[in-house]
């Protein structure tokens, strides 16, 4: 969470490198994507911000929408080994459900999660704040490893506007 909350006219007046410095995560580590949405301003709410991001992400590129869904971190690999989970129990606290993991269900889904990297080339990438539990994340990615690559960059990159929607919420004053 960024440490100073802004409103919407201290967004549409800071320097650029301000701006880009706040809004660079809201895309995983891509701070391209905010120096993409410069030109839009002035803003007129979060979601005004929100649908530049999508735009930004929607004239990208299959090949760039992938390198960017490589930037995200692993949640599930970190959901199939508990105990690297539980070091980041903060972090992850919404997927409720990882201490129902039994062991063969940790090995099932490290199996499912290495196919996965291994057919897209990047990790899966989910909205956590829609109150998934674990197993509605093991289900999701059950489903989603039947796609093809264009499919599935598609709908991370759906999940990634929805985190930086979420982020971007984070950072304005309501």
């Amino acid at each position: 969470m960024p440490m100073t909350i802004l409103t919407i006219q201290e967004v549409n007046n800071i320097i650029s490198e301000h701006f880009i410095k706040i809004f660079g995560n809201v895309v995983e580590h891509y701070p391209a994507a905010a120096i993409g949405i410069l030109r839009y301003r002035p803003f007129k709410n979060a979601g005004d911000i929100s649908v530049a991001f999508n735009k930004f992400l929607d004239k990208l590129s299959l090949r760039e929408k992938q390198n960017i869904l490589q930037l995200y971190p692993d949640l599930v690999a970190k959901l199939a080994d508990l105990s690297k989970f539980m070091l980041h129990i903060e972090q992850y606290q919404r997927i409720s459900g990882a201490d129902l993991l039994t062991i063969e269900d940790k090995q099932k889904l490290g199996q499912l999660n290495k196919r996965y990297r291994e057919k897209f080339g990047f990790p899966f990438v989910t909205y956590g704040k829609e109150y998934k539990d674990v197993f509605t994340i093991f289900s999701e990615m059950e489903t989603r490893i039947e796609n093809n690559i264009e499919e599935e960059t598609e709908l991370a990159i759906n999940e990634v506007k929805k985190i930086g929607k979420l982020r971007i919420c984070e950072i304005l004053q309501r």
